[in-house]
């Protein structure tokens, strides 16, 4: 989902009989990374056991783990607002001396566009090539009193 899609369907989704879900924030989702954790180190995807991850194809068609967005708007940039944060529990990548590697690692935080074309993407941005997509994946929580 593109980030405003991610951000409706948070807040519109009844699952377990609660409607009270929402985008995390980036505090909330780096709170879920198992540093110990790594498809290099241990074959695994880096985040708590507790929690899945959907396994998605990178842009040479290897296996990797989905970007997650959060809810927090990245305002660095030469357009503010125009991206959002999210988090990668699998290789956080980018495309460098014509390879793709995994620059950033695990847990990394990075930023994508909010919208766009789904067709123009990933594309590589940035001195390491960071892979950008437009449509990344959703991960609700809930507040618990």
């Amino acid at each position: 989902m593109d980030w405003e899609e991610a951000l409706s369907y948070s807040q519109n989704i009844t699952t377990a009989n609660y409607t009270d879900w929402r985008l995390p924030n980036t505090k909330e989702l780096q709170s879920i990374i198992d540093y110990s954790r790594s498809l290099q180190t241990s074959g695994t995807v880096a985040i708590n056991v507790m929690f899945d991850c959907t396994p998605i194809n990178d842009p040479e068609n290897n296996m990797n783990y989905g970007y997650y967005w959060s809810s927090t708007t990245h305002l660095d940039r030469a357009t503010p607002a125009s991206h959002a944060v999210y988090v990668c529990f699998g290789e956080g990548q980018g495309y460098m001396n014509g390879s793709l590697l995994d620059v950033h690692g695990a847990g990394a935080q990075r930023s994508d566009p909010k919208s766009g074309n789904a067709a123009n993407y990933p594309q590589y941005f940035g001195p390491q090539g960071d892979v950008r997509y437009v449509y990344n994946l959703v991960r609700c929580v809930r507040t618990i009193n």
